[in-house]
């Protein structure tokens, strides 16, 4: 059976009404606010976007629709940010990177992360820790978690802004502060689009050593390897993309061909490093984005607005907040609550997309995952009437 093309892709791609502004992915995609929908009293998604000829300026709270106070250790904060990203982007003669903070903007209006969690073994600063396995546990159903002054983030694979559809090319999640597109784990095969679809895998693999020089021991089980980010290392066409973890190559967005980052998982669509970007920017951007400082872009006088269809709107905020899932994690069954009974359906896939049920509800029900093991699932939810519908990532205990 074959996967629903889930609402996250319809709405990344969904700008008919837009066209006669402008074309340009990069100011149409954005997840925008047009309903004044709030966290709290904070604006959620992206709250407006401009553009000059050479840059596009993006307001936002930091808070996705999805945001939920509790399920992480730092509650998020209203960053009252403008973004600046680069509209024409260039190749860097001498890339560079960042060795913490923001390396991008997510479509929802959330920054993403560097891998690491700006911590090392010991405090040496030589083993340099990744958050994929020292904060999960701190993460939320969509992989992300808020820093201890508030402010939410992604360090891997964002599961709200993308589906697992692996016959079909993964939208844009995020821009990179170089003003390159990052991409779901789903490209065509070949770069000039032809060859179906694929899941991009990257050029890095983990050392093989037994020792690590002033570090842990590899046999530590509380420090396998692939734990630190040097314990990884770029083998040159080992696999689809080069060291920034992209290629250049045409897209949907890009017919006529751009640089593209990819969000990588493994076979299992497990998220794999480096998860966005590597150690590097394939293009130029301006250290002052990140760190502390960033978000406190200034629009120039003259800049022009861009203004979304009152149609275009977020629905994937409009389902969920017409069905609860719960309680997660789930020790035994797992309840779906609607707001009003209508017919959806439910399919639950393992980590390596294995359907393990596919139910059609029309009222308030349960699901028994009471013989599942231990792990993480997905969990799809679709509107029978319209084909739209959401991902969630649960987890069995």
């Amino acid at each position: 059976m074959n996967r629903k093309i889930l609402l996250f892709a319809i709405l990344l791609l969904s700008v008919t009404n837009a066209i006669a502004q402008s074309t340009d992915p990069m100011i149409i995609n954005w997840w925008f606010n047009t309903t004044g929908a709030k966290y709290k009293a904070i604006l959620t998604d992206v709250e407006a976007v401009y553009y000059t000829t050479s840059t596009v300026y993006v307001k936002a709270s930091g808070i996705p629709n999805y945001y939920a106070d509790g399920v992480t250790h730092n509650d998020g904060k209203d960053l009252k940010a403008t973004w600046a990203i680069p509209r024409v982007p260039v190749k860097a003669t001498t890339p560079k990177g960042v060795m913490g903070g923001q390396m991008g903007l997510m479509l929802d209006g959330s920054v993403f992360f560097h891998p690491g969690d700006a911590q090392s073994y010991m405090s040496a600063g030589i083993w340099n820790r990744l958050a994929y396995y020292f904060e999960g546990v701190d993460m939320d159903a969509s992989n992300g978690h808020s820093t201890p002054d508030n402010m939410y983030h992604h360090h891997f694979d964002n599961l709200k802004l993308h589906d697992f559809v692996a016959t079909k090319h993964s939208p844009i999640v995020a821009y990179a502060w170089d003003g390159y597109p990052v991409y779901g784990p789903y490209g065509y095969k070949n770069t000039d689009g032809t060859g179906g679809i694929t899941r991009m895998v990257t050029s890095y693999s983990t050392k093989s050593y037994t020792t690590r020089t002033s570090g842990p021991a590899t046999t530590d089980p509380a420090y396998p390897i692939g734990c630190f980010i040097e314990d990884w290392q770029y083998n040159a066409g080992s696999g689809d993309l080069d060291e920034h973890n992209g290629r250049f190559c045409v897209t949907p967005e890009y017919p006529s061909g751009t640089y593209a980052y990819f969000t990588t998982v493994d076979a299992s669509l497990k998220p794999i490093y480096p998860y966005f970007i590597g150690p590097t920017f394939y293009g130029n951007f301006d250290m002052s984005v990140t760190g502390p400082s960033g978000g406190s872009s200034v629009i120039p006088t003259g800049a022009t607005k861009y203004n979304p269809s009152t149609t275009q709107v977020n629905e994937i905020a409009v389902i969920e907040a017409n069905i609860s899932l719960y309680p997660i994690p789930v020790v035994t069954d797992l309840n779906i609550q609607l707001k009003e009974d209508k017919d959806y359906t439910v399919v639950i896939y393992n980590m390596n997309g294995a359907i393990l049920e596919n139910k059609k509800i029309s009222s308030s029900s349960k699901i028994s995952m009471a013989n599942l093991p231990y792990g993480v699932y997905f969990v799809e939810v679709t509107d029978a009437s319209n084909n739209s519908g959401f991902i969630k990532r649960i987890v069995k205990q």
